[in-house]
This record gives C-alpha cells, sequence and structure tokens, in this order.
C-alpha cells in the first residue's frame, strides 16, 4: 500500500474511500472484484494495488483498455508506478503477434483485440496470468467491441479457473448480474470526490436535476459556455454529428473573449488537410472540434492542449466519452438523438451517462456541472427516465452468427475446444448464456461447425475436431473467416484477371472491412469502377465496398488527401481507418497465398505497404527513408532523387531547395539514406 500511497499523494497521510477499502479487502482475500463507481473516484487505484500485489509475489498481471488511448494512458501510469518492481509492456500492434511478451514482461497492458488475439494463438497464457483487469467492462455491451470482451473473460476463465478479475466501471446498472457470472464481489457506490450537478436546458431556461426553474438564458449555450470560461472552468461540448461539431467550434471561436486565447500554443502541420487548416485557425482561439473524422495526430494535438489548458472548448461527438481520460469543469449535451438507418432516434442512457461522467477535474475543480439540452417534451421525457431509472442492464453482444463462426475456428484451432460437446460447454459458459440459458448458442455452433467444414477450415475425425492449414493460418492471422474465403476465392482466379483495382474491391468485400456509405451521387462513378474490373454489383453491400476500394485506389495512386477528403466526403481519421484496415487484409492475404498460391505473395505484400503509405511503387524505396513520408518522397522523386543511394550522393543545398525541406532536415534525409547504405561514393 505505501507504493500506491507515494505513487498517488506524495507519501502523504490518506483515507481511502469506503469503496476502495472494501475493494482492497476482498483483493488480499484473493477474491476477483467488480468496481461499479463514478468517474474519477479512484478505480484505476484499486486495480493498481491488485497489480502491485501480484508482482510482489512474483506474479504477472494483464491489463485491458477498451481503445489504444486509453491503454497508452494506463501504461505510462503503470511504468511510472512500476519503476524498479516490475517491467511493464504495451501490446496494441499486430494482431498476428505471439505470446512472448508473456514471458518477457510482468505487466502487459493492451487493448481486448490485442489480448483476444493472443488467445488465438494460444490460450495457455492465461495460466501466467494472475491478474486480470478488464476497464470499462461496461463496453461488454456493445455491438462491436463487447462480444471480443466477453469471449476474452471466459477463456481466461475457463483456462485458468483461479484468475483474479479486477472488473471496473463508472455505469453499470446490473452490476450483480455481471458479477454473479465472473464470480466477483461487487463494489458499488454513488459516490463522486468532484460532485456533480446536472442542469436542463428546455425553452431558455435552465432547469435543475428536479426540472424547476433557476435561471434564465438569453442565448443558451453560447451563454453557458462564456459562464463556466470565465470562471476559469473548461468545457466539453457533445454533438450528434461531425458537422455539427465543427460549426459550433467555428461559432464558439469567433466569439471568443481575446483574454481568453492561449499562450503558447503550436501550429499543426499537416499538408493539405482540411480540418488541420480548420483547427489551426480555432485553436489559436482556445476552441477545437474532435471527432472521429479526425487523424491520430490531430486527436492527439487536441487532447494534449486540452489537458495544459490551451485549448478551452472541445466540442465533439460522442466517441470522445468512451476515450481516454479528459475531464473538463463543464459538460454540455447539446443533442440527445443521433440519426441512423434512416431515422432520428434518442441515444441511450448509457451514452448520455458516459458524457456527464465527464464533468468535474479532480485536483482542478471543487465541482463539476453536466448540463443537458433539451429542444422539445419528448426529450424531456427523455432526460427523466435517465435521472430516475439510470443506465440500461448491459446485455451480452454474442448472438450473432459471425461472432460464433470467428470465435468457434480460433477455439478449435489453438485446441482448448476438440469436440462439439467442449464447444457447447465454452459457448454456455458466455454472459450470454448465463442471460438467455444454457444451450442458446448451440444452433449457432452446429450450424458454423457445418460451414468450417464445408470450406475446409477444419476436419472431423471421430468426434474430434482438428483445424485443416486453412484454418490454423485464419484463426493467426485474426480475421473472420469469411474474410479468408473471399480471400482465397480471389487468388484462385486467372493472373490477368489480378489487377490492384480488383484486389482492392475483394479486400473491401470482407467482413473485416467496415465500407463507406453509398449515396447516389456514387453511382456514376461507381458504375465506372465496376465495368472497369469486370464485376456487377449484386447488392448495396457490393457498392459499398467498391465505393472503399475507390477511395483506396486514390490513397495509393498519391491523391492529396484534401481531394480523398471532399471526393468521398470523409476526413483524414476516416482514411488513416480504411486504409489500416485494408493493409492488415492485404497482409493476410499474402500469408494465404504463401501457402496456397506463391506466386500472389510478393505483389500482395507490395500492395500492403502501398496501403500503408499512400504511395505508387516507385518511390516505396524513398519511402523507407526515416523523414520521407508520401508527399515529400514524390518532391524528391520528381526532383530526380529516385532512389536511397541519389539522396546519399547529393547535397544539402539541392534538397534544401526543394519544396518542404529545409537544411536541418536535408541534412538528416542524406545521413539517413547513407545508413540504409546508399553510398555517397
Amino acid at each position: 500500500m505505501e507504493i500506491i500511497k507515494n505513487y498517488y499523494f506524495a507519501g502523504k497521510d490518506i483515507n481511502l474511500y469506503d469503496h476502495q477499502k472494501q475493494s482492497i479487502d476482498e483483493i488480499e482475500k484473493g477474491r476477483s472484484v467488480l468496481v461499479s463507481v463514478p468517474t474519477a473516484a479512484g478505480k484505476s487505484m484499486i486495480a493498481y494495488y491488485a497489480i502491485v500485489r501480484a508482482a510482489r509475489s512474483g506474479l504477472k498481471s494483464m491489463y485491458i483498455c477498451p481503445l489504444k488511448a486509453l491503454a497508452r494512458e494506463k501504461y505510462e501510469e503503470l511504468r511510472e508506478l512500476g519503476k524498479g518492481m516490475f517491467s511493464v509492456v504495451l501490446s496494441v500492434g499486430d494482431l498476428d503477434g505471439g505470446t512472448d511478451i508473456i514471458n518477457r514482461f510482468q505487466v502487459i497492458v493492451c487493448t481486448s483485440e490485442k489480448a483476444d488475439s493472443l488467445m488465438h494463438h494460444d490460450p495457455d497464457y492465461f495460466n501466467q496470468i494472475a491478474v486480470l483487469v478488464v476497464d470499462e467492462i461496461h463496453n461488454m455491451g456493445d455491438q462491436t467491441r463487447g462480444p471480443t470482451l466477453e469471449i476474452l473473460c471466459t477463456t481466461a476463465r475457463t483456462v485458468n479457473p483461479d484468475i483474479q478479475v479486477v472488473a471496473l466501471s463508472a455505469t453499470l446498472q446490473n452490476a450483480s448480474q455481471i458479477g454473479e457470472w465472473l464470480d466477483a464481489s461487487v463494489i458499488k457506490s454513488d459516490f463522486r470526490p468532484v460532485p456533480l450537478s446536472k442542469y436542463v436546458v428546455f425553452k431558455d431556461k435552465l432547469l435543475d436535476d428536479e426540472f424547476k426553474q433557476i435561471d434564465s438564458l438569453k442565448r443558451d449555450i453560447y451563454e453557458l459556455v462564456k459562464r463556466v470560461l470565465s470562471d476559469g472552468g473548461q468545457v466539453l461540448l457533445f454533438l450528434n454529428s461531425r458537422k455539427r461539431a465543427e460549426k459550433f467550434c467555428v461559432d464558439l471561436s469567433e466569439q471568443m473573449d481575446e483574454r481568453l486565447y492561449p499562450t503558447g500554443i503550436e501550429i499543426l502541420n499537416e499538408d493539405g488537410d482540411r480540418n488541420t487548416e480548420i483547427i489551426n485557425r480555432t485553436a489559436k482561439k482556445g476552441v477545437a472540434f474532435h471527432h472521429a473524422g479526425l487523424n491520430s495526430r490531430v486527436r492527439a494535438f487536441i487532447e494534449d492542449n486540452f489537458k495544459e489548458g490551451k485549448i478551452r472548448v472541445i466540442t465533439a461527438t460522442p466517441t470522445l466519452a468512451a476515450g481516454i481520460n479528459l475531464p473538463a469543469r463543464a459538460v454540455i449535451i447539446r443533442d440527445l438523438t443521433r440519426f441512423s438507418d434512416g431515422y432520428s432516434s434518442y441515444i441511450s442512457n448509457m451514452e448520455i451517462e458516459q458524457m456527464l461522467g465527464r464533468a468535474g477535474r479532480p485536483k482542478y475543480d471543487d465541482h463539476g456541472e453536466a448540463y443537458i439540452y433539451c429542444p422539445s417534451q419528448g426529450a424531456i421525457d427523455k432526460v427523466k427516465d435517465l435521472f430516475e431509472n439510470g443506465v440500461e442492464p448491459v446485455n451480452s453482444a454474442m448472438g450473432k452468427e459471425k461472432i460464433v463462426r470467428f470465435n468457434t475456428l480460433a477455439l478449435i484451432s489453438n485446441q482448448l475446444c476438440n469436440t462439439t460437446d467442449l464447444l457447447y460447454n465454452f459457448f454456455d459458459s458466455t454472459l450470454f448464456s448465463w442471460q438467455n440459458g444454457e444451450g442458446t448458442l448451440k444452433d449457432y455452433v452446429d450450424q458454423v461447425i457445418g460451414h468450417l467444414k464445408n470450406y475446409g477450415f477444419i476436419e472431423s475425425k471421430n468426434d474430434f475436431l482438428k483445424a485443416e492449414k486453412l484454418g490454423t493460418i485464419t484463426a493467426n492471422l485474426y480475421i473472420d473467416p469469411e474474410t479468408a474465403r473471399i480471400l482465397m476465392d480471389m487468388l484462385e482466379e486467372n493472373e490477368n484477371e489480378m489487377s490492384v483495382a480488383r484486389v482492392l474491391y475483394h479486400i473491401c468485400r470482407t467482413p473485416d472491412i467496415f465500407p463507406l456509405f453509398v449515396g447516389r451521387d456514387d453511382y456514376p462513378l461507381l458504375s465506372d469502377y465496376f465495368t472497369e474490373i469486370g464485376e456487377t454489383p449484386e447488392d448495396e453491400s457490393d457498392m459499398a465496398a467498391g465505393k472503399t476500394a475507390l477511395l483506396l485506389m486514390d490513397w495509393i495512386n498519391e491523391v492529396p488527401i484534401y481531394e480523398i477528403e471532399e471526393k468521398y466526403s470523409v476526413g483524414s481519421g476516416d482514411v488513416e481507418s480504411k486504409k489500416s484496415s485494408a493493409e492488415w487484409i492485404a497482409m493476410a492475404a499474402s500469408r494465404l497465398a504463401a501457402e496456397f498460391r506463391r506466386d500472389m505473395s510478393y505483389p500482395l505484400d507490395v500492395l500492403s505497404l502501398r496501403l500503408k503509405e499512400g504511395v505508387r511503387e516507385e518511390i516505396m524505396a524513398l519511402i523507407a527513408i526515416p523523414g520521407a513520408g508520401r508527399v515529400r518522397a514524390r518532391r524528391l522523386y520528381n526532383a530526380g532523387l529516385k532512389k536511397p543511394s541519389d539522396i546519399a550522393s547529393s547535397t544539402v543545398q539541392k534538397i534544401a531547395m526543394i519544396r518542404g525541406f529545409s537544411k536541418t532536415l536535408a541534412e538528416s534525409m542524406i545521413r539517413n539514406s547513407k545508413l540504409m547504405g546508399g553510398s555517397s561514393e
């Protein structure tokens, strides 16, 4: 406890919160715990206590986070905490990596996807883990991330029944049910170290949480923001679309008091990114917007400057609420609805509560303020439901054939379940079966086994199930068996049909790629594309795959990012996401080709690298030079410096004359080219 005390409280005598005392008592007994307390109420300290306790006994721990950004934050904290006591590694990279990190480090911080991919290779690694921390366990109800987290917990407890689970959440209505499934002691509290006051804005009136008017507002949200800023606070303003977040950001920046402008804020240097140009302008006035359309560098710039107090207001979509630790004095929820599948509907109470929980900065504020904007009586009724009934229960999202298919192959491949009965037993141990009854996934399991046999992923002999070569490779690559089937069909095509455009289309047809939305304006462009590759789209999903493939074609043909953003109505973050996923599937296709069609392996490797860098093939050698990048590499090539050896034998003066190259950068490029073996003689 002394180490925790010294790290968190500079060695001062402290009094633990009641929920922390209770949790630590249970951890000392060797029990698993599920801790459900509000944001900033010291949940991390409980997890860190369990990790320190295990490390002192020479035991290993794993800390699982829902997002890479949050994993990096926890890694930094644990690395500082563990100095001289235990080693920590951050593992959020390739999903086909092995389990060697388990042997080399005592604490592994990773995303649920990375931990799950380790399980695909060797589930026995859980036998080496004494403490499994599951942060934001309410994400188990998420349609996308939830099943991965659920399978992970089920596997860990199947392989190692003695593993100590420390599950954390700020918003968990059915904590007792989840705790019972985990065989964990449930510690639940409404205590917040920074008290939170909730308000409702309705028809220019400010209401308290009992819907009694306490004030009037002339310009509602703009006035609220100014009130908080004038008192030294910061604001998170949540809106339901990227366009609205951007518009409010620009509008607010134009009204900011010059006395609140930040000092010392550095300007982003992102060539041709429309979002960057806007943020550079608004950030000078202390305002920025944040959404998934921004690339990772821009998001990091906004988050870091907000933490430093230079950016005072962030207008964001709700994705920020589920991300890193980014609290503010005040949270304003402008929109309670979301437009999806052709109509507008209210967001869940869980999402609202996640956003509200960001109000109140520990160590900075003695209170937090949360405002919910209600434009109608229906919105008032929605907020009343939240205040009276709280968040919805977390329900498993496992009940889908795709999810059962993906995990069944993994369980057979890693030999955790080598009979049908063992598969039944495993899926009966999931939260889904706990909530819906044993045997509820049996039909899916039977159906999936049949498909896996038919397509050559597994074989069955004397009631035993065994992965074929294709099944083992697919499971290790951490891709959906349906993705592997589509790629294998592609590899069977004639060589003269395998154009890059056609390969990208097949990649984008796989279920591991989330395609772009298709509008009527896209049809003419798509018609030409499908004619070019000789395909006839059968449904909307084929059209979406085609549009996504077109974006990727532009990306690898070095179309400027701002042109791609405008042409496809996306942000640089969307391009980053799509190219990253496609790069992964192209690499997987190359691995499959190495086993089943060797002549296609190298071209697919080249395509994977082109997707990573966004370049034509002729400048790939230049991209390998540190500091080059797709834009600078093209400028070097166009200037006649086509190979690293050309740069190594060039002069600083010649390179510095090229747009975007300073003397210092030119010196660095020459030095790095020589280190790569590009002789100057």
